[in-house]
């Protein structure tokens, strides 16, 4: 079932499609205690766009869900606000390592970031995450995944270093991790073995 905004904004499609409409001509059409407060709702929630003073229109819902898959897409390198140690791991830090390189580990429906957290800070992580309106989830955990989504895994250390402006588990950990999972990296493994001796100069 959807929310009731989700509903409203189905029907608000439906009764005024593409015209743009007034506070007045909303409450005559969806009788409401407080039609300005619902259409500020609205309008920060991406349903609707203000036509000037008063009046607003009903953004298309495909340029709506184009719009909510491209904020998503911008959460990449949100956790560096948090001033909580972290490492992208795993996939991501593959990812990261082959500046961008080498993509693996999601679907079309499906984006995953991985990253490590401290077990002791899970609850922040979470509160940080909501707060910042992104979505959060903890591996392992049983749910429909979908999206860009912030896929956290606790574990009592955190070691991390810089790379293109984002923090990630250093490059051995990196590699380390490929190198056990031939079937999907191998294609860049030589890149990162690579990395690592000129590292190693």
């Amino acid at each position: 079932m959807p929310n009731k905004y989700d509903a409203l904004y189905a029907w608000m499609c439906a009764a005024f499609g593409d015209e743009v409409f007034t506070v007045g001509v909303f409450r005559a059409t969806f009788p409401s205690p407080a039609p300005a407060k619902v259409l500020s709702d609205l309008r920060r929630l991406g349903c609707l766009e203000s036509e000037g003073r008063g009046a607003y229109r009903v953004v298309p819902p495909e340029r709506r869900l184009r719009n909510l898959v491209e904020q998503e897409e911008e959460v990449f390198g949100l956790p560096s606000r948090s001033g909580l140690p972290h490492a992208y791991c795993d996939d991501t830090a593959v990812t990261i390592w082959t500046d961008g390189g080498y993509w693996t580990g999601f679907t079309r429906g499906f984006r995953p970031l991985h990253l490590r957290i401290r077990s002791s800070q899970l609850g922040r992580w979470q509160e940080f995450f909501r707060s910042a309106g992104a979505r959060v989830t903890v591996a392992g955990t049983r749910e429909t995944l979908f999206g860009v989504l912030h896929v956290l895994h606790p574990a009592s250390q955190v070691r991390s270093v810089d790379h293109g402006g984002v923090r990630v588990v250093p490059l051995e950990e990196a590699y380390a991790y490929a190198a056990s999972r031939p079937y999907l990296f191998e294609p860049v493994l030589p890149v990162l073995r690579s990395q690592l001796r000129k590292q190693a100069r």
